[in-house]
């Protein structure tokens, strides 16, 4: 279907904004329902994806959280060990376990979380708070460190408590003496065991060198393997580290729940394009319910404009254009409407009014010189079941000599299969003629020459505006492929002396323009079939 008109649209008034839309290619409201379609599969899949990240760095933070408060738990019991007493514990190291007992006793009874605290002396274990004197080396419980350090290790057991961990602290006051403090392995547990109402599945404080204590109070030694995953935090006044590890339920119920809330705002917007979408389709939807409405109220009707010979000026041929008056908003320019038909169930049902229209108003003229009557037809035409006999139906209306030429336009592709194949021979083998409209723009370009067994090329306007310039290049070049495929050549659109000049100059043997008659209706006709006739 041919757009070009020069009449003032009333679309605007018809619906609103229309025009810049809807003088698109059809192929627009195709694009608008598949980018529709990508956004609403995308958005879901993206959601689920942001979502599940979310849920992971969740999930790591509360680990990193319970972790947290486990490292400053541990941090307390250590360094409320460490800070109290020391000067006075210190003052009892190296002095006779039966004159400093009474004293290490009650110091041991103010120190909490302590199962006891024992003097070293000469590298041996000399006087506990719990057992009073003994003697054990220092290596069963702790390696010795630089004098004035201090070392923690984490012992699986002690030669007095077999099976219970205890955490052991020592402190060097010199070269082979200190303090050494047990801290209760149960102290340690319960500061890992509040992770479990957290939603971890694992809690484990390790000391390098030493061993690993879990939420349960077992003891595994730095030999065995870690647990995989979770989040590590290691304390920056202890040489200790604490892993947490969510459980794969509470890891589930914070997915879900920001897969609900990613999903909630899927809906959203899932509805906001496809609102979008509607908004933006209506005037579509009400624009092809009018062309319908049109249709059986005769609101269409087709115009002509002759194509003349360019060396002689002779009407040869006429094109019939579409037209629609609207009874309440006036002439409506084809370039609002044609697109969409063009895109639309309703295409079969305009082309043959068009064609049956043309036939029957040019033969009522009774031309006495034979015509060619051109039509425009979409791609989706060819594709239609009925089409070739619907032509076929029109070519038998003709008088003898006439000649029907199919103008196919293509802004919607025209794709090469056996259906088109077996269309344009049978419409040729019946006399039909096709000519490829508009050269040069949308799909129509040389590889479409070569795939179809076209008889004309129509020269766009835009092409032919050039002429005015002095721009004869581009349609001596398209004269030049037209020759080839021996083709023959009608340039649209002419309105100067200056632009026919130059298409005689350059050989083209048809026109049809302003320059030579403007569209009118068939009754208008009488003269330019005088010409024919002469």
């Amino acid at each position: 279907m041919r757009t070009t008109s020069r009449a003032t649209a009333g679309m605007s008034a018809l619906i609103p904004g229309s025009k810049s839309v809807f003088q698109r290619s059809g192929t627009w409201p195709r694009a608008v329902f598949f980018v529709a379609v990508i956004v609403c599969v995308l958005v879901p899949a993206c959601a689920i994806v942001l979502a599940d990240r979310y849920a992971r760095d969740a999930v790591t933070t509360q680990e990193r959280v319970v972790a947290n408060d486990i490292v400053a738990t541990v941090n307390r019991i250590l360094d409320g060990v460490r800070l109290r007493h020391a000067d006075e514990l210190t003052a009892l190291v190296g002095r006779p376990c039966a004159s400093v007992f009474r004293t290490l006793a009650e110091v041991g009874t103010r120190l909490r979380y302590l199962r006891a605290v024992a003097l070293v002396n000469d590298g041996r274990v000399m006087c506990s708070s719990a057992l009073g004197a003994i003697d054990l080396p220092l290596d069963a419980y702790s390696r010795e460190p630089e004098p004035g350090a201090t070392i923690v290790t984490l012992l699986r057991q002690t030669p007095f408590q077999r099976g219970i961990p205890v955490l052991a602290v020592y402190r060097a006051t010199a070269r082979g003496a200190g303090v050494l403090y047990l801290i209760e392995g149960d102290y340690v547990v319960d500061a890992l065991a509040p992770s479990a109402r957290s939603g971890t599945e694992s809690a484990t404080l390790s000391i390098a060198g030493s061993g690993r204590l879990d939420q349960q109070g077992k003891f595994a030694p730095e030999s065995d393997h870690a647990p995989a995953g979770g989040t590590t935090i290691a304390s920056q006044r202890w040489p200790f580290t604490v892993s947490v590890a969510a459980s794969a339920q509470y890891a589930s119920h914070v997915q879900g729940h920001y897969r609900l809330i990613g999903m909630t705002i899927v809906l959203l917007a899932d509805g906001l394009v496809m609102a979008a979408y509607l908004l933006a389709m209506a005037p579509r939807r009400l624009l092809l319910k009018a062309v319908r409405h049109a249709l059986r109220r005769n609101e269409f009707h087709v115009v002509y404009q002759p194509i003349v010979d360019v060396q002689t000026r002779r009407t040869v041929g006429v094109e019939a254009l579409l037209r629609w008056q609207h009874p309440k908003w006036g002439v409506i320019s084809p370039a609002v409407f044609i697109p969409q038909v063009e895109a639309s169930t309703v295409l079969p049902k305009v082309t043959e009014f068009v064609l049956r229209t043309a036939v029957s108003e040019l033969t009522a003229l009774t031309p006495s010189a034979p015509l060619r009557i051109a039509v425009n037809i979409a791609p989706k035409d060819l594709e239609r079941a009925r089409f070739v006999s619907v032509v076929e139906e029109a070519i038998r209306a003709l008088p003898p000599g006439f000649t029907l030429v199919l103008e196919v336009t293509e802004r919607i592709l025209l794709e090469k299969n056996a259906r088109t194949t077996e269309v344009f021979n049978a419409l040729r083998s019946k006399g039909a003629k096709f000519a490829i409209d508009d050269f040069g723009t949308h799909h129509s370009n040389l590889d479409v020459l070569s795939r179809f067994p076209f008889d004309y090329v129509k020269i766009d306007r835009q092409f032919v505006a050039q002429l005015n310039d002095g721009g004869a290049g581009l349609i001596e070049g398209i004269a030049a492929v037209a020759h080839h495929y021996d083709l023959k050549i009608i340039a649209e659109g002419v309105e100067t002396e200056t632009q026919h000049r130059a298409l005689h100059a350059i050989g083209i043997q048809y026109a049809q323009g302003y320059l030579y008659r403007r569209p009118q209706r068939a009754e208008n006709l009488k003269r330019d079939f005088a010409w024919v006739s002469s």
